[in-house]
């Protein structure tokens, strides 16, 4: 837009009134706050704006500091302790899987699924023109957790065909296509389920609806990929498997002759 005087656009009056001087670690400051208006722009954005310029230039002509609080120090620290939390939360999941499958390596094959998951997160907020949210992230959460049931499922069949003496390469097309349909319901009847809150139009439901998106979006890439990543995982464990079997086999057989 144009400049403008001041006086075309507004009436000023003056009258007495209590000035106060308010400080912060016994400096004089000043308070401004805004509200931004979602549907046009969003914090992330109007902060990067500021700090490219009208906030550089203040601090290098009047040699002022600044620094955000209010919601946007809430989010700093909302941040901070969700990436710790995230870490906490891979560890026990790693931990719980490697206690049932007694095999250190095989819960990394049933969690290779959540970065997929992850990323189809990130493609649905992109498609459906949303900003990441703390709620979205919030979602990563249960997704992570949602995703390896689909892992788990392929993997429990193919221990399963192991122990009864399947052929290895065999239980993994066993266990990839008979539990086809076992993978799909589980992850269709969520993604069905959380489809109808992504569609809501009313206000109570606005702040819900990133969290449904980034949990339906990422099952449904998770989902196909699944099939395909986990299958091949599992080859390349266990052929690593008999390579090292085989090597500390011939390491023992010179000593027992």
């Amino acid at each position: 837009g144009a400049s403008v005087p001041l006086f075309t656009v507004l009436e000023i009056s003056t009258r007495r009134g209590f000035d106060i001087l308010r400080h912060k670690d016994r400096n004089l400051s000043v308070r401004v706050s805004a509200t931004v208006d979602p549907a046009l722009n969003n914090s992330n954005d109007v902060i990067a704006d500021l700090e490219a310029g009208p906030l550089q230039r203040l601090k290098g002509r009047f040699g002022v500091d600044y620094t955000y609080e209010g919601r946007r120090s809430d989010q700093t620290d909302t941040l901070a302790d969700m990436a710790r939390g995230g870490l906490l939360a891979l560890a026990m999941i790693y931990l719980v899987l490697a206690w049932v499958f007694a095999s250190y390596g095989w819960p990394l094959v049933v969690m290779s699924v959540i970065p997929f998951g992850v990323i189809g997160a990130l493609l649905g907020h992109w498609l459906m023109g949303m900003d990441l949210t703390v709620l979205s992230l919030f979602g990563l959460f249960g997704l992570s957790g949602i995703v390896v049931n689909d892992s788990i499922i392929l993997v429990m069949f193919y221990k399963h065909q192991r122990e009864v003496g399947t052929p290895w390469r065999q239980a993994i097309v066993d266990a990839t296509c008979q539990r086809l349909r076992a993978v799909l319901l589980t992850s269709l009847t969520t993604i069905a389920g959380l489809t109808p809150l992504m569609f809501e139009t009313s206000r109570q439901a606005q702040f819900l609806i990133p969290m449904a998106l980034t949990i339906s979006y990422g099952l449904a890439v998770a989902t196909l990929l699944v099939l395909l990543v986990v299958p091949s995982l599992l080859c390349i464990h266990e052929s690593i498997a008999m390579g090292s079997q085989r090597s500390a086999d011939d390491r023992i057989a010179p000593a027992g002759t």
